[in-house]
């Protein structure tokens, strides 16, 4: 995507340029028009080779001494050649983590060092935000009991869209397992709440590939999945499908189409999630996206797991710019803001770091942060930068860091979703939650729209 775009200057006084200083400008955009066609053509191996080894220095200086000033990695691509040439070209998108974070919406409250100091709910006044601004309120649930789910539903009011872990994809012959609740059903709709069921893969992608490749599975899954929609009453079906193969992409975004056909018909959305598609130079991923975007009612990115559990390097589940970009890579690339919900993470990773260099992490709840930084007498530092507080505290083997949500982040993610036309949150996930962390967020969302 791209090519060699010139911007004419216009001046007041127009003087006429020797030839010595004409041929030189030609050759000079001779040469980084070639220089840009090799990039091109060769795939962006170099900057991403450079961008690779800033990586590995990045971690190799963490592994030393330890940092709070932990910043995208993709910053690297701010100051190369490649960035250098595509700034004096006009070559669009050849800058994205630049781009991104320029159009961070213009919050209406100041972001302050107080927003470090204890962890905040998320959703302090959502009824208040969602009467203003009638977007979705989703409320991810794991697999629990009857009376557990209702009592999730119950304490975190505001929610105008739960998404229960109901149904799974059991084999190749596409047969579903259904564990819907009817009684938490009842209870959501005498209270306006939908019912999205969620239906997942098992993270199996081989399974997956079975389900795509064979007409006779694809309609006896769908069949199943109508049957079960129609016969609880449900509003909507949440396609959790995940580790997809790359080859499946488009195989996958036709079945979305051909279960959103039966679907329909029955007053049943049908939702997808999908993960943040940041790749420099690669668009597959983005196309894939705006396919799904075009044969189903909503797409849910999952913008979190910016750093994942396995990772060498420590950093933060899910920072401003961080989201910021994972949301308008997919705006820019196809999926209309409309159909876009932003999944929100309500945990964040406490990182523990050795002394040889390596590091695990353990996910912890939003409201369990404070009592474990007050445990061990750890001080907060709001990081403006990433949108999100961090903390640091030695342990016998090492030393333990965790960068973490507070109020100010959730109120720019929330302005985001706001100003960019965005359907509406979707939270990862209730059971996570309490009423302090819950009522917070609401506090956020009503703040957002002031």
């Amino acid at each position: 995507m791209g090519g060699c775009h010139m911007e004419q200057n216009r001046q007041n006084t127009v003087s006429s340029p020797s030839i010595a200083k004409t041929l030189g400008q030609a050759v000079s955009l001779i040469g980084a028009c070639i220089l840009f066609l090799l990039m091109v053509w060769g795939q962006g191996k170099w900057p991403l080779g450079a961008f690779s080894i800033n990586n590995l220095t990045n971690a190799e200086i963490m592994e030393l001494v330890g940092t709070s000033q932990y910043s995208p990695p993709a910053a690297f691509l701010e100051n190369n050649l490649w960035s250098t040439l595509g700034q004096t070209l006009h070559i669009p998108f050849v800058n994205p983590v630049s781009m991104m974070q320029s159009q961070l919406p213009n919050l209406p409250f100041p972001i302050s060092d107080s927003g470090a100091q204890g962890q905040t709910s998320l959703f302090a006044y959502l009824p208040a935000w969602q009467s203003q601004t009638h977007k979705i309120a989703l409320g991810w649930i794991p697999y629990e009991s009857p009376a557990q789910t209702i009592q999730l539903i119950s304490a975190n009011p505001g929610i105008t869209v739960i998404s229960p872990s109901w149904l799974t994809l059991t084999n190749q012959y596409g047969d579903v397992q259904s564990q819907v609740e009817q009684p938490v059903i009842d209870y959501a709709h005498n209270r306006h709440i939908q019912v999205w069921a969620m239906v997942n893969n098992q993270f199996n992608g081989t399974l997956t590939h079975s389900l795509l490749t064979s007409v006779t599975a694809k309609n006896n899954f769908i069949q199943q999945v109508a049957q079960i929609a129609s016969h609880a009453h449900l509003n909507g079906i949440n396609v959790d499908f995940e580790n997809l193969q790359t080859q499946d992409r488009t195989l996958f975004s036709q079945f979305i189409g051909e279960l959103h056909a039966v679907l329909k018909p029955l007053g049943v959305q049908v939702s997808v999630d999908v993960t943040p598609d940041i790749a420099f130079l690669q668009n597959d991923a983005a196309y894939f996206h705006a396919g799904l975007a075009a044969n189903a009612d909503y797409v849910i990115v999952m913008a979190y797991d910016e750093h994942w559990a396995a990772d060498p390097q420590p950093g933060p589940v899910a920072d401003v710019p961080w989201v910021t970009q994972s949301v308008n890579d997919l705006l820019n690339t196809g999926v209309p803001a409309g159909k876009l919900i932003l999944g929100v993470p309500f945990y964040a990773r406490f990182w523990h770091v050795y002394p040889d260099g390596s590091v695990s992490s353990q996910a912890v709840a939003s409201y369990a942060v404070t009592s474990i930084l007050t445990a061990h007498h750890a001080k907060s530092t709001w990081l403006p930068t990433l949108g999100v507080a961090y903390a640091r505290y030695p342990r016998t083997n090492g030393y333990e860091e965790v960068w973490y949500e507070t109020s100010n982040t959730e109120q720019q993610k929330l302005a985001m979703v706001n100003e960019d036309g965005l359907a509406g949150v979707a939270i990862w996930s209730l059971s996570l939650s309490n009423t302090h962390t819950w009522q917070t967020l609401m506090q956020a969302m009503s703040q957002s729209v002031l």
